[in-house]
């Protein structure tokens, strides 16, 4: 049964969301076309050029991303409903400034060299400060020593 409601859900929104003749979607239409279909709770992302919906409709969940300019589904998922999603009800919608799929995965790899560098410059430039200001108190503590049992 689960799965006769996945690919019938799939199959609805790419049927009734992504006309013959493409053309640019929005956030308010995609809200309607889900509420129309019975989801109970409803969230719009807009990126710079996709959109995603997440959507739940009883004990399923549906992520859908579409190419904001023809409609057109990128990307989509159905799974069974957590336990924070289940009963909630309502539409959020809200913006971001990036997309959420790369047809080319570019930006799972930009991303992962933006994080490493990140990382590396950070947590190698301090370890090294913290060591040398360590190893400056530690010889200061020692000469102060000398100096005072003389």
């Amino acid at each position: 049964m689960k799965r006769y409601l996945t690919t019938t859900a799939v199959g609805l929104f790419a049927a009734a969301l992504t006309q013959p003749a493409l053309a640019e979607v929005t956030a308010d239409e995609l809200v309607a076309a889900y509420e129309a279909r019975g989801f109970d709770y409803i969230e719009v992302t807009v990126g710079i050029s996709q959109i995603k919906v997440e959507a739940t409709e009883g004990n399923q969940q549906i992520e859908v991303i579409y190419d904001r300019e023809t409609g057109e589904i990128l990307d989509s998922e159905t799974e069974a409903a957590d336990g924070d999603e289940l009963g909630r009800r309502g539409v959020e919608v809200r913006t971001r400034t990036r997309d959420f799929f790369d047809e080319d995965d570019d930006d799972r790899d930009d991303d992962d060299d933006r994080d490493d560098d990140d990382d590396r410059y950070d947590d190698d430039d301090d370890d090294d400060d913290d060591d040398d200001d360590d190893d400056d108190d530690d010889d200061d503590d020692d000469d102060d020593d000398d100096g005072d049992d003389d």
